[in-house]
């Protein structure tokens, strides 16, 4: 087993009361790293999620998130957000974002009701990689049989944007088989990440346990994350859900650091 340094790349700060998810999150970095910061978490996300038509709003909590992590001494990365249907507006805090040092951009579809394939949200996504800025995506949905594809068909035609889908597509993992297919081809940009939040926890300890394991081999251990989701899932049994997987300690130091230590780093 791994014992290195781990990195939680799914990690929501609550910013205010009115942002809290459940009972159990507490508002500021310092309950963000009391639940996340163990068994050798060594950086976590702070991630924000923005609503359509609050722009001054996205604004101040981009800033705020920002100035969170900045006080964190370095284990808080901050992970802004736009609106994809904000339009020009969205672009324009890409670009103000991205000059403050923000790294990564949170895309919900579910939360933010948009459509994978919808044009706006192409361009942010191509904008956010000008910038150097990953996308992190919520990149399971219940509400749209056809996801993966569309992610496919963003990430074609976002080359220089690195995407972190999130959730390995929940009880469809096996659709993710897709992208080791595209992968054998020469135009294939090779710039997809998948992050095992919550997917993890949910099927470490039954049958599709093992179909899991070698979904994420045949994707690619080098393109999968650790992510613990709090505060919907537990980091502590999120981790252990992970651990428990079977992987080599080889493609547990790939998963639960080395990735996610070169994609934060733009490399």
């Amino acid at each position: 087993m791994y014992q290195g340094p781990v990195i939680d790349i799914h990690a929501h700060i609550a910013l205010t009361a009115e942002d809290a998810i459940n009972p159990r999150h507490e508002v500021g970095a310092a309950g963000l790293a009391a639940a996340v910061r163990r068994d050798g978490v060594v950086r976590a996300t702070a991630i924000v999620i923005a609503r359509r038509d609050e722009t001054v709003r996205t604004a101040e909590r981009n800033d705020a998130v920002i100035a969170e992590a900045d006080a964190a001494d370095g284990f808080l990365v901050p992970v802004v957000s736009v609106h994809p249907h904000d339009g020009a507006a969205a672009l324009t805090e890409l670009d103000r974002v991205a000059a403050l040092g923000a790294r990564v951009v949170k895309l919900h579809p579910n939360t933010q009701s948009f459509d994978v394939a919808d044009d706006d949200v192409a361009a942010v996504t191509r904008r956010a990689g000008e910038r150097g800025m990953a996308v992190l995506f919520d990149a399971y949905s219940p509400f749209d049989a056809n996801q993966v594809g569309k992610f496919l068909t963003l990430a074609i035609t976002a080359p220089r944007t690195r995407l972190v889908l999130a959730h390995f597509n929940g009880p469809r993992f096996a659709e993710l088989l897709a992208f080791e297919v595209v992968a054998r081809y020469p135009w294939w940009p090779g710039n997809v990440y998948h992050d095992l939040s919550a997917t993890a926890e949910l099927l470490a300890d039954g049958p599709y346990a093992e179909h899991l394991r070698w979904v994420v081999r045949k994707v690619g251990t080098d393109r999968v994350l650790y992510g613990s989701d709090w505060p919907i899932c537990d980091p502590a049994a999120a981790l252990a859900a992970v651990r428990s997987l079977g992987f080599t300690a080889e493609e547990e130091r790939q998963i639960l650091h080395d990735n996610a230590a070169a994609l934060l780093d733009g490399r």
